[in-house]
Order: structure tokens, then C-alpha cells, then sequence
């Protein structure tokens, strides 16, 4: 009965042993298929971004989003498929390689998904300036944020130069546009611009505009098509400028003037006054009628003819 007892119990330690090892080769067996099944869902996957990736710049930005985040979801899900069968191989002393076709995958859809993050951020941008009133537009915070919104969708796009995504170049070429306009935006702007100026502007467009009211804003200049005359409205900015000098120097000849002094004292007792010295006098005329000279010369006077002449 021991002996028996014995018996059975080695050939239980031989069954174990057997079911043991069957269990291993079914475990063994289940990896490396899981492995190929992995591998092809890499490749599925690939075609299906590749297929279905939103990469039109036709696509509302919520939507692109939306898609891009499932594309990552189902990467990430693939990514701890691929840990799991690397740890079950280990046991079996088989090494798997990283799958770089996901690393790919992965970073084609981490690029994807930072260049429509650019196209939220640009289109949110240019809905608050085109819908602000346009003198209240600040032109140096705007050529800064375009400017770091235009490197960083560049160097998006050298990294996947040979994607021929639309959206990326979609999205470069609206910031480029809006970079074109700033310096029309800028001649706009110029504090010297006056009412003449404005006037020459409409004359140049022939459309009619309120170029001080609530509604003259980014979005009004782009259906005006003012950057069509923009070579007309920089030339006109530009006289501006150079009438705005004139037009400050007369000034300050002017306060000059009203500010000047004159030592005046009784003459002889006879009820009547003389200057007591004319050197100051005759300095400040001699240095204004230069002033004033240059001014004449100058083709930008004619605003002020009546008051230089």
C-alpha cells in the first residue's frame, strides 16, 4: 500500500510535469501568434491613418481632433499589447524588437494631431482680431504671435516633408497671408494718418467705409480688399509720416513763439517802448526761416502751404 501510494504519487509528478510543459508550448504558442496578430494590427492601423487620417483642411477642427485622439487611442492600446507579449517572450528567453513601424505610426499622428493643436490656436486668434475694432488692435502682439505660430508649424512641416498632408500646408499658408498683410495692418495703424489720408485711401478702393467706426475691423479690411491697394496705402502711409514732421515742427516753431519773451522798455521818456536787446529775436527768425525753407522744398508741404508761406 506505501509502495502503491508512491507509485502514484511519482507518476502524478510525471503528469504535472507533462501538463506543466503542454502548458508552456499552449502559452508559448498563444505569444507568437499574438505576435503576428500585433504585427498586423500595426499594419492595419498604418493604412487606416494613412487612409483615414484628417489631413484635409476641409475638416472642422473639433472633428480633426476627435479623430486624431481615437488614431492615438488605438496606438496606445497596441502599445501595451506589444509590452504585454514582450514580458510573456522574456520568460522563453525570446527576444521582440520594439516595433518600429508603430513608433512611426505613433509619430505620424503625434505630428498630425500638434499641427491641427496650430490650427485651433491660429483660428481662435483670428477670430478675436478680424472681430475687434481695428484701432484697438495691437500690431506689435499680433506680428509676435504669428511669428512663433509660423516656426513652429515649419519646422512641423520639414519633419513630415514627405507626408503631403493638406491641412499642414493649409495652415502655413494662412499665417504667411496674414504676415503678407501686417505691414499693410501697420500703415493703417500709423498715428499719422489723418482724415486727407483716409480720403485718398477711399478714392484709391472706391468703396465707401467708416474708417473710424465700430465696424471698420480686420474682417472689414479683408472683404474691402484693401490688400489689393496695399502698395497705394503704403505710399500714402508714408506721406503721413513725412507730413506729420512738418506738421510738428510748425507746431513747435509756433509754441516757440508764443513762449518768447521780448525785453521791452520805455524809449526816451517820449510815451513810446523799444526792445532792449533783438540778438535772441533775430536768432530764433533766422533759424526758423531755414526751417521754414526746407519745408517749401519739401513735397510733402502742401497741407500747410498757408501756414509756411
Amino acid at each position: 500500500t506505501l509502495v502503491s501510494a508512491w507509485v502514484a504519487f511519482q507518476q502524478c509528478l510525471i503528469d504535472s510535469e507533462l501538463m506543466l510543459k503542454k502548458a508552456k508550448e499552449k502559452f508559448k504558442s498563444g505569444l507568437l501568434v499574438s505576435a503576428e496578430e500585433f504585427k498586423k494590427a500595426v499594419v492595419y492601423l498604418q493604412d487606416e491613418f494613412n487612409g483615414r487620417g484628417p489631413t484635409s483642411s476641409k475638416l472642422v477642427v473639433v472633428e480633426a481632433m476627435a479623430a486624431t485622439q481615437g488614431f492615438q487611442t488605438q496606438a496606445e492600446i497596441l502599445k501595451n499589447q506589444e509590452a504585454t507579449i514582450r514580458r510573456g517572450l522574456n520568460i522563453f528567453k525570446i527576444e521582440q524588437q520594439q516595433s518600429k513601424l508603430l513608433e512611426s505610426v505613433e509619430g505620424d499622428i503625434q505630428h498630425l494631431e500638434a499641427i491641427w493643436k496650430i490650427t485651433e490656436e491660429w483660428e481662435g486668434l483670428w477670430n478675436q482680431w478680424k472681430a475687434g475694432r481695428f484701432d484697438e488692435l495691437v500690431t506689435t502682439d499680433m506680428e509676435h504671435t504669428s511669428q512663433l505660430l509660423l516656426k513652429r508649424i515649419t519646422k512641423l512641416n520639414r519633419e513630415i516633408k514627405d507626408k503631403n498632408w493638406e491641412i499642414a500646408d493649409s495652415i502655413k499658408g494662412r499665417i504667411e497671408q496674414f504676415k503678407r498683410t501686417m505691414p499693410l495692418i501697420q500703415a493703417l495703424k500709423n498715428e499719422a494718418m489723418r482724415d486727407r489720408h483716409w480720403a485718398r485711401i477711399k478714392a484709391e478702393v472706391q468703396k465707401p467705409f467708416e474708417h473710424e467706426g465700430e465696424t471698420f475691423t480686420l474682417e472689414k479690411i479683408v472683404d474691402l480688399g484693401l490688400d489689393a491697394f496695399a502698395e497705394q496705402i503704403n505710399e500714402i502711409s508714408g506721406a503721413a509720416s513725412k507730413e506729420l514732421s512738418i506738421e510738428d515742427a510748425l507746431k513747435t516753431i509756433a509754441a516757440a513763439w508764443d513762449e518768447l519773451v521780448l525785453d521791452i522798455v520805455p524809449y526816451k521818456d517820449r510815451g513810446h517802448y523799444r526792445l532792449r536787446s533783438v540778438d535772441e529775436l533775430f536768432l530764433a527768425l533766422e533759424d526758423n526761416q531755414v526751417t521754414l525753407s526746407t519745408m517749401k522744398a519739401s513735397r510733402f508741404v502742401r497741407p500747410f502751404e498757408q501756414e509756411v508761406t
